[in-house]
């Protein structure tokens, strides 16, 4: 199916920006081999970067010095709309880097809502970013069955 793109309204950088900082919950896509991941994390943001904590394992060995995406999306069923956003960029892990960056990038509110200790701290340096919105289509009652 072709869309136009009368359909589809293309977000500026700063309506982009806007939206990456009005959510604190978004998703980190990484690659496990041939595998693409992803997973759920509270975030910050700030104009150079979008930045979360984790603990050990997947998100931080497959993230760290890896080219990442970031997604953020809505879907407003009573207005009819949905959007979303991508941010695009190299993970870096900054727990214990000592640059003035990575300094002010550990001062943003990260709270995560998982359990267990989230000591780590990764920035996707951001590269591209990236967004979209469009009206939703009805969906038929049967098509819900």
């Amino acid at each position: 199916m072709n869309v136009s793109a009368a359909e589809i309204e293309v977000l500026s950088e700063e309506e982009c920006m806007r939206l990456l900082l009005s959510r604190r919950v978004g998703r980190v896509a990484v690659t496990d081999g041939d595998q693409p991941l992803i997973f759920p994390v509270n975030y910050a943001a700030d104009e150079r970067a979008v930045v979360f904590r984790t603990a050990p394992g997947m998100k931080l060995s497959q993230a760290r010095m890896a080219l990442v995406a970031f997604e953020i999306d809505e879907i407003d069923t009573a207005a009819g709309t949905a959007w979303s956003v991508m941010v695009q960029g190299v993970a870096y892990e900054i727990t214990d880097t000592l640059d003035s960056l990575s300094e002010q990038l550990r001062t943003l509110v990260v709270e995560p809502m998982a359990p267990g200790e989230h000591q780590n701290w990764v920035a996707v340096m951001r590269h591209e970013i990236s967004g979209r919105r469009f009206r939703l289509r009805p969906v038929a009652d049967d098509a819900m069955a």
